[in-house]
């Protein structure tokens, strides 16, 4: 079993429920409990999806800046941080769809760290993962700035196939 999917898959059940609990808990309820609670619970997950929008965006040079942490209430729902880059039709996909990357290590930190922990390891690892985990689904903002582009590659792709 070399593929780490595979070992995901294989992991034990309680480490799956240990993870689907937390996540469930850090998609549903953690965001009632105020800003502080909720923006200290998914904290490992927003560095890590912040810093990835920046690193991808750094990489493709859209002129980002340093990722913002400080949540910040925006009508029914708390943004845990932000980075600000110069969008382009060739940089909005990847740059706003980055956190996608973090779902491979959240499923790594689960396979590597996690499983062979025990105690209090075995829980605070199971956050981290489960942090990364949810960090990796992209925000509403991040879906905004990239669907313009996604649009236009839809029509392209359309277009040149008809052709």
């Amino acid at each position: 079993m070399n593929n780490l999917a595979e070992q995901f898959v294989a992991l034990p059940v309680v480490d799956h429920l240990l993870i689907g609990i937390i996540l469930a808990f850090d998609l549903f309820a953690a965001p009632r409990l105020g800003m502080w609670a909720y923006s200290l619970f998914s904290l490992p997950g927003t560095i890590a999806h912040e810093l990835l929008h920046w690193f991808v965006a750094r990489v493709l040079g859209a002129q980002p800046s340093f990722p913002s942490i400080i949540p910040k209430r925006e009508g029914d729902y708390w943004r845990l941080g932000s980075v600000n880059f110069v969008p382009s039709l060739l940089n909005r996909i990847p740059v706003a769809l980055a956190p996608f990357l973090l779902l491979p290590v959240g499923i790594w930190y689960a396979v590597v760290v996690m499983h062979p922990s025990t105690g209090w390891r075995y829980f605070a690892h199971g956050w981290v993962a489960s942090s990364f985990l949810a960090g990796s689904l992209p925000s509403r903002q991040d879906w905004v700035v990239a669907m313009p582009a996604i649009i236009v590659a839809l029509v392209l792709a359309f277009a040149l196939r008809g052709w």
